[in-house]
């Protein structure tokens, strides 16, 4: 992808992230990025007077970016506990990260510690409960586990050893992953409505599988067809991706 199109993508995942999370462009906004990989949506940020802070734990990202744009807030850190202060952004955010990280527990709590009561945390990652897999560009079935899901990529042929270092990442994973921070945590999204508002053919032409693109836009042509595929892949959650959105509430004496 070349780099007008990355800065098109950065820029619309800001966009989407601030609707979604219902926040305006405020200045005085803080906002932190687990994985700034290229650095393009803290850039956007800054560009947008934000308060913006990147975490990232690959060398090579981290020194390509502090090159590139050392106007930016970048930190390099273990992937464990994240060296800031409590309570310090209004929002958190992390763009195809859960399903690479050692814990999607340790993410989900260091977001809430870092959280200013009121916040959001907005992550987006692939749903292995649908029917793609964006990592091997290949159809996927739903039900498939972590051992499942193996054997199938080495029956089509495409399995590597990078499929050890993904995390199969769900629904369930993501409530189960919020459920003991129930009092101070509230899921606003799994991404279902984003889905539905996103299903249009500029985002149908970004699907890297030709074979389930087609299938899109036959669908986004059938009239009553694409409101119940629509329907039908929401209910059952095997819509794609996943947006996790969940509220820091104040925790109760």
């Amino acid at each position: 992808m070349d780099i007008k199109k990355k800065q098109q993508k950065a820029l619309y995942q800001f966009n989407s992230c601030l609707k979604a999370c219902q926040l305006n462009t405020d200045k005085s906004l803080h906002i932190l990025e687990f994985g700034f990989k290229d650095g393009l949506f803290l850039n956007v940020c800054k560009e947008a007077g934000m308060i913006a802070t990147g975490l990232e734990v690959c060398q090579g990202h981290y020194d390509q970016v502090t090159k590139h744009y050392p106007q930016l807030n970048t930190i390099l850190y273990d992937g464990n506990k994240v060296p800031l202060a409590d309570e310090s952004f209004d929002l958190i955010v992390s763009f195809q990260v859960l399903e690479h990280v050692g814990s999607i527990d340790t993410i989900i709590n260091e977001s809430l510690r870092l959280l200013k009561p009121g916040g959001i945390m907005y992550h987006v990652c692939p749903n292995y409960h649908s029917f793609y897999e964006g990592h091997f560009k290949v159809l996927w079935l739903p039900f498939l586990s972590e051992k499942t899901g193996r054997i199938y990529l080495k029956l089509l042929g495409r399995y590597s050893e990078y499929y050890e270092t993904l995390n199969i990442v769900k629904p369930a994973t993501l409530r189960q992953a919020l459920k003991k921070h129930k009092n101070n945590a509230q899921i606003l999204s799994l991404g279902k409505k984003q889905f539905k508002q996103s299903f249009n053919l500029e985002q149908i032409s970004k699907v890297n599988h030709k074979l389930l693109r087609g299938l899109l836009k036959t669908v986004y042509y059938a009239g009553p067809v694409k409101w119940l595929f629509l329907e039908l892949l929401t209910l059952t959650g095997t819509y794609y991706p996943l947006i996790l959105i969940a509220k820091k509430q104040p925790v109760k004496p």
